[in-house]
């Protein structure tokens, strides 16, 4: 058992004492655990009251246990002037039974009931708004070697009390009755390892049932450098609107942040997510005496699939499958497919690899829905020669697409192929010196049909020693042959920032370990286009570890 005081005064600005209590009892098979605090707090413009409590006693079966919890909040607090109870003040009591069987540290289930009361603020006063009571199911079903299966399971149902059922809209002046609802929250797990580890696979799903607020943002501007969006006067109309502004492509441009708006319109939402991911790694075969073993260890596959979908609630229901489509109520969607085949991963010895991705995303935001689709093949090829000399071929045919429910300058459709092979010098293991080159077609199939050719050359070196420095650039002359409109949304995710024409950027990062707790690091980075003067960004950063 432990008591504890403490007493904090701002000379006549604040004035507060806490008293805390904690309790770690073990009765023959009871356990009691309990954590309470209480805070007085006096304030120039504000008092408060702030009880916690967190209490929970077990008792321990032969093969399980028996439990309950209960906890308590009771948060007050009024400014001096008025005696009203700010927007903090709030309070909730919550009461809970729950029983497992098995070893908690390996396999075991728990099943456990909740009942909470909460109050908000009603008439200067803290009154109840609403209940709920939950079902609740935590275990572990397997776990071993080679097997491990968690399922956990969370069904909740709020009833809002008939006197304050109601919230307040702001754009209608009026109040709108809010209806009882439930919801469902879940995760399953699921990870397996077949034929000694060679082959793995993990499943993870999920459900969560919220609230997404039907959000408005701006965009304000802050110094050069520190925001992430730039500003396109495409209509030189001189006026900010929405669709002009576009992510940086340099850190100079970033001179706006986007800030989202104060809200009070939230959509009842059911989110469920499912990630799979199949790894066949059998490099294990490399010491295999059989040819064919010793053949397939020089691969490794894996495969990963994602689908993320946000939907809007229709009452009670709950869709828990995945893959069904409702686009009038569908809110948000990620979905990602990844395939990547290697051969002599990591050896730098004829190291060959294929990616396949294919990534899908849907968002619905107050000016409308906005989807991104990408599909990429990319190939990757690199070989050491002796022990100096490393030879890098990248090549990628891609396809990305953008659609925008009611900017329509910023739909395109994008049919693009790179190629950039690369040659670099190795002084040691962190020291190179590489020179590249990059052949680029782009071609917008839908609008205007932009074309891109662009032609990239460049050197970069690294050096570092030790752990007590490095510096690192890179210097890049860009030829762009465009067609089309150059002051365009679609204009901008084509060049990426550039222009059409000659371009050069080049960049300088240095890094020098003054002491064991003090590091500068240095930045420079230029650029250049046939249209514009010449544009250096510099930063020096001093860091301290503590």
């Amino acid at each position: 058992i432990d008591y504890q005081f403490e007493h904090l005064n701002f000379s006549e600005g604040f004035n507060g004492n806490r008293h805390v209590l904690s309790t770690n009892l073990l009765l023959n098979k009871f356990l009691i655990a309990s954590h309470s605090s209480v805070l007085n707090a006096n304030a120039s413009n504000s008092t408060s009251t702030f009880l916690r409590s967190y209490n929970r006693i077990t008792y321990s079966l032969k093969k399980g246990w028996l439990g309950t919890k209960l906890a308590v909040e009771d948060n007050e607090q009024r400014e001096v002037a008025t005696q009203n109870l700010t927007p903090l003040s709030q309070k909730f009591k919550s009461y809970e039974l729950f029983t497992g069987v098995g070893d908690s540290t390996k396999v075991f289930a728990e099943i456990g009931y909740k009942y909470r009361v909460n109050d908000s603020i009603r008439n200067n006063e803290l009154q109840r708004v609403n209940t709920s009571n939950t079902i609740y199911l935590d275990s572990r079903l397997v776990q071993n070697k080679n097997t491990n299966l968690s399922l956990y399971l969370n069904y909740r149902t709020l009833k809002y009390e008939d006197n304050a059922s109601a919230h307040f809209d702001s754009a209608q002046r009026k109040p709108l009755r809010t209806s009882d609802e439930n919801s469902l929250n879940s995760r399953l797990q699921y990870n397996q390892k077949l034929f000694k580890q060679i082959i793995q696979w993990n499943t993870i799903f999920e459900t969560n049932s919220g609230s997404l607020p039907q959000q408005d943002f701006t965009y304000v501007e802050v110094e050069p450098g520190q925001g992430t969006y730039t500003w396109i006067d495409y209509n030189a109309n001189g006026i900010q609107e929405l669709e002009e502004f576009e992510i940086a492509q340099f850190q100079d441009q970033g001179k706006y942040i986007r800030v989202l708006l104060p809200n009070r319109v939230f959509i009842k939402t059911h989110q469920n997510r499912l990630s799979q991911t199949l790894t066949i790694n059998p490099a294990q075969w490399n010491v295999s005496e059989k040819k064919s073993e010793k053949f397939w260890s020089h691969f490794y596959n894996q495969t990963s699939y994602l689908i993320d979908r946000k939907a809007k609630r229709d009452g009670d229901a709950f869709n828990l499958n995945p893959f069904q489509t409702n686009d009038e109520n569908q809110l948000g969607l990620q979905l990602n497919f990844r395939n990547v085949l290697f051969f002599n991963r990591g050896k730098q010895r004829y190291t060959t690899s294929y990616t396949y991705l294919s990534n899908k995303s849907k968002n619905s935001l107050s000016i409308g829905f906005i989807e991104n689709n990408l599909k990429s093949h990319q190939f990757n090829f690199n070989h050491k020669i002796k022990e100096s000399w490393l030879i890098t071929l990248t090549s990628a045919f891609d396809n990305t697409e953008s659609i925008s429910e009611n900017f329509a300058s910023k739909n395109y459709n994008f049919d693009e192929t790179r190629f950039n092979p690369k040659l670099s010098y190795l002084f040691g293991d962190n020291s190179r010196f590489d020179v590249f080159y990059q052949l680029a077609n782009k071609d917008n199939t839908i609008g205007n049909k932009e074309e891109l050719q662009q032609q990239k050359y460049g050197i970069s070196f690294s050096f570092t020693k030790n752990e007590k420095g490095a510096i690192n650039g890179e210097f890049n002359y860009f030829s762009n042959s465009f067609t089309g409109n150059a002051n365009t949304p679609v204009a901008y995710q084509m060049l990426e920032g550039l222009q059409p024409g000659t371009n050069f950027t080049w960049t300088l990062l240095a890094q020098k370990k003054l002491t064991n707790f003090l590091d500068l690091n240095l930045s420079y980075f230029g650029r250049k286009t046939e249209t514009s003067k010449t544009i250096h960004t510099g930063s020096v950063q001093l860091k301290a570890y503590f």
